[in-house]
């Protein structure tokens, strides 16, 4: 569901017949805030309906053949122990796969209790909306992708929020500014500066 930029919310809160099989698309009609459902999105032009990868398609028919509640009315990410009558939860969801996987990917560490990024930053919250909006935002961004298509893809209303949800990786950041100082510096005094360091 990251993928399709769904807010966790919404993504718990998808029943099988929300899936648009024959046109690609996931409607988006009701929400799972606090393990409670609300009708509706978070916001106007969150209630939509969204592009979903074939792959992600896939995996889903996949799920529903395996998942003991596979019915239209039933939900897609159902609590084995309420009988499928209401989603998971997304902190149990987390604790038991997201961060697990994480850590084996490599996305985050963990050393004496504190969770830290690659580049060793602290990381003070972790779970879908960290991983799942922001981590692709940045990824699109840095990828040069239209930040108007970016935002549609985010379905946020204003770029300014699309923004926010960027971020920027030290080794990018490193990258951007030794692009600054080639412009500002001659190429003459930059060789001249390594032949000394390599003299040194």
């Amino acid at each position: 569901m990251v993928t399709c930029q769904l807010r966790i919310s919404e993504a718990l809160g998808l029943k099988w017949r929300d899936i648009l099989w024959d046109r690609g698309l996931i409607a988006i009609r009701r929400t799972c805030v606090h393990n409670n459902i609300q009708d509706g999105a978070k916001t106007k032009l969150s209630r939509s309906r969204v592009e979903a990868p074939k792959l992600l398609l896939d995996c889903l028919a996949a799920w529903r053949r395996e998942s003991p509640f596979a019915k239209d009315e039933e939900y897609i990410s159902p609590s084995v122990k309420l009988k499928g009558q209401n989603p998971r939860s997304a902190s149990m969801l987390v604790e038991d796969y997201i961060r697990p996987a994480a850590i084996l990917a490599g996305v985050i560490r963990v050393k004496n209790g504190i969770t830290y990024d690659r580049d060793g930053e602290i990381v003070k919250r972790f779970g879908f909306h960290v991983l799942g909006r922001h981590s692709i935002a940045t990824f699109l961004m840095e990828n040069e992708t239209n930040p108007a298509v970016v935002q549609a893809v985010m379905r946020h209303s204003k770029m300014d929020m699309t923004l926010y949800y960027s971020h920027t990786h030290r080794a990018a950041k490193r990258a951007e500014r030794e692009k600054v100082l080639e412009h500002l510096v001659p190429e003459k005094m930059r060789v001249q500066m390594r032949v000394q360091e390599t003299v040194q």
